[in-house]
């Protein structure tokens, strides 16, 4: 199985709070703290949904690794609480497509084939492109800005070797153009995916080759949608999607887990 060292920490946010990135939101203190550790029970939210989240977020910033074994026993003694929430929160994330339950088996962390990350690419590239269009159209002076920002962020945090806050930033940066294309079933139909992919880049981002092809593509698509080139952006942005499953299909083989 693929291994690489990740730190990361989340809070929770109350009902209503905006952004693609659904139910989580990294904090920026306390680096290297891990996810898995005893919940807060004071807090408003239920026990399932605050451990769903804990759970999540340690999916995808690499904690919990792709195909891994999950006992509820043990996550329920970790997060400080009883195996129903466990339970519950494992059935929620089964339906983000973040966890496999086999009966008689137990559950898993979620394992795509090669032929899943082409499809997830697949459907990504044909949402994530027409969000960028419709928010170059709406709104592509604050689009540029906060992309810009986030890149710098992700360059900020790389340099730093903050894992968990480049990962924020590489998804701040994708999820701009769904904050801004207008459309909340576009953004919602994203959402479906987003935990899954944010995962899988999590993985690819570790090597320093691929963080440097990252941003260099990135910073490209900044500057043509800043010209006011968006179909040049459109060539770089799906050029930048289909390269995960390259990167995917290689470190799977290297683990011995794809074939």
């Amino acid at each position: 199985m693929y291994t690489k060292k990740t730190s990361c920490s989340l809070r929770f946010e109350p009902p209503g709070w905006s952004g693609v990135q659904s139910y989580v939101m990294i904090r920026q203190e306390s680096a290297g703290a891990p996810v898995m550790q005893s919940l807060n029970t004071n807090r408003g939210p239920s026990l399932a949904v605050l451990a769903a989240e804990k759970i999540r977020e340690a999916i995808i910033c690499g904690e919990l690794q792709l195909g891994e074994a999950l006992s509820e026993d043990r996550l329920a003694a970790t997060l400080g609480v009883s195996r129903t929430p466990v339970r519950e929160a494992l059935t929620s994330l089964q339906l983000q497509g973040l966890i496999t339950i086999q009966p008689q088996r137990g559950s898993f962390v979620f394992q795509p084939t090669e032929e899943d990350v082409a499809e997830l690419c697949a459907f990504r590239i044909w949402t994530e492109t027409r969000a960028m269009w419709l928010s170059c159209s709406r709104s592509r002076d604050t689009l540029v800005r906060e992309m810009t920002e986030a890149q710098a962020r992700m360059e900020a945090a790389i340099a730093g070797g903050d894992d968990r806050a480049s990962t924020r930033a590489d998804s701040d940066y994708h999820n701009a153009f769904f904050v801004h294309c207008g459309n909340q079933f576009l953004a919602e139909a994203y959402g479906l995916i987003s935990g899954r992919m944010s995962a899988i880049r999590s993985l690819l981002l570790h090597p320093q080759a691929t963080r440097t092809r990252t941003l260099d593509e990135h910073r490209e698509i900044i500057d043509a949608l800043a010209k006011g080139e968006p179909s040049q952006a459109e060539a770089i942005l799906a050029s930048h999607i289909i390269a995960i499953r390259a990167g995917y299909r290689q470190v799977m083989r290297v683990s011995g887990v794809a074939k």
